[in-house]
């Protein structure tokens, strides 16, 4: 019988693809299982900004997982690593951000994520996004700062921010609308040129008086109209918005001995002149000090006088003045009392107790 050695090598080739194949496949698959997204749309994007989005990678494997390598395959989306090594269960993120201010039109792009150890594999991603040429921000985003109820009363200008909106492109463009999920903004939008195809507008912001005290941040959203086509463009903002009157939060004092009388001086402050017309607390141990003069300023003196009972005793302090019908503002105070000592009789007891 002779042996057909083609036929043999055509079939041990054969056999060593389907091997590889398999494989690579099994690479693959194995990969794949740590992430839960493999495509994102960033849908229409505004010429000129950056958006950001993160796929994550969990290790789900005992063996530590080490990321070799992460390419694009075109240059409208660049991206990076926030871990090249993995531990079980340990997370890390693919960040792909889309480049928009040297494109236009759609655009997408494969992420190809390639791992070393403990299998050589990779993952493939797509990202796609329509670029659009629309609205340009300056500045890029709404920083109030911080701002107090006292400024918002009195409309003070300090706080007022504007910006300035401009398009190049189609002449037939014009702003429509102006939308906002924070009832405490106001707007105020005027077109301030229209050359050709270029068209400015000047938009005045401000905050509306009894926003919530604490630190606020959202977006407006810029209804446009181009070619009949409308689309909303995100603008971020931020404000901290303080009491009108400021003072600390809390205080404290000891440990003390009971009966002792300590004496605590603190600062409260306003933009606007003020008086402090009381002070009340639950506790009859604290008394305060202040004039009764009308100031930014004041020092208020709290004198305590400690208890008997030993321990942790907490109280809060009201603070009432003529900027508002209720409290202004309010300290938490937190005394450590301590135990008395013994008296001499005391431990002479003591001693003999402890040698019976």
């Amino acid at each position: 019988m002779k042996l057909n050695f083609s036929k043999i090598a055509s079939l041990l080739v054969l056999v060593a693809v389907s091997i590889s194949v398999n494989s690579t496949c099994s690479a693959q698959d194995w990969a794949r299982k740590m992430f839960k997204e493999y495509t994102h749309d960033f849908g229409d994007v505004q010429k000129g900004q950056v958006p950001e989005y993160r796929f994550k990678i969990q290790n789900v494997y005992q063996e530590d997982i080490q990321i070799g390598q992460v390419t694009s395959s075109c240059g409208c989306t660049s991206v990076s690593l926030t871990k090249n090594v993995l531990k079980t269960w340990e997370e890390g993120e693919v960040v792909c951000r889309f480049n928009s201010p040297a494109f236009d039109g759609f655009k997408q792009a494969t992420i190809t994520v390639r791992f070393n150890r403990p299998y050589v594999g990779e993952v493939q991603l797509n990202v796609r996004g329509n670029i659009v040429r629309g609205l340009n921000f300056s500045p890029s985003s709404i920083d109030f700062g911080q701002v107090t109820d006292t400024s918002l009363d009195a409309n003070n200008s300090e706080f007022v921010r504007k910006i300035q909106l401009s398009h190049s492109g189609s002449p037939n463009f014009r702003v429509v609308d102006v939308k906002s999920t924070f009832p405490h903004i106001k707007v105020a939008l005027r077109e301030t040129s229209r050359r050709g195809g270029l068209v400015t507008y000047e938009m005045t912001t401000g905050l509306k008086p009894g926003v919530p005290q604490g630190f606020t941040q959202g977006e407006l959203y810029v209804v446009y109209e181009e070619n009949r086509v409308r689309r909303e463009v995100p603008l971020k903002f931020s404000a901290k918005v303080v009491s009108k009157l400021q003072l600390p939060e809390m205080i404290t004092l000891g440990p003390i001995a009971p009966g002792e009388e300590v004496k605590k001086r603190v600062l409260l402050k306003s933009d606007l002149p003020f008086r402090i017309t009381d002070v009340t607390c639950h506790s009859q141990a604290f008394k305060v000090k202040a004039d009764k003069a009308s100031k930014k300023v004041h020092f208020v003196e709290l004198i305590y006088t400690a208890v008997d009972e030993p321990g942790r005793h907490e109280c809060e302090l009201s603070f009432f003045t003529d900027l508002d019908s209720s409290a202004s503002g309010k300290i938490k105070a937190i005394v450590e009392i301590s135990a008395p000592k013994p008296s001499i009789e005391e431990t002479a007891d003591a001693g003999t107790i402890r040698a019976n």
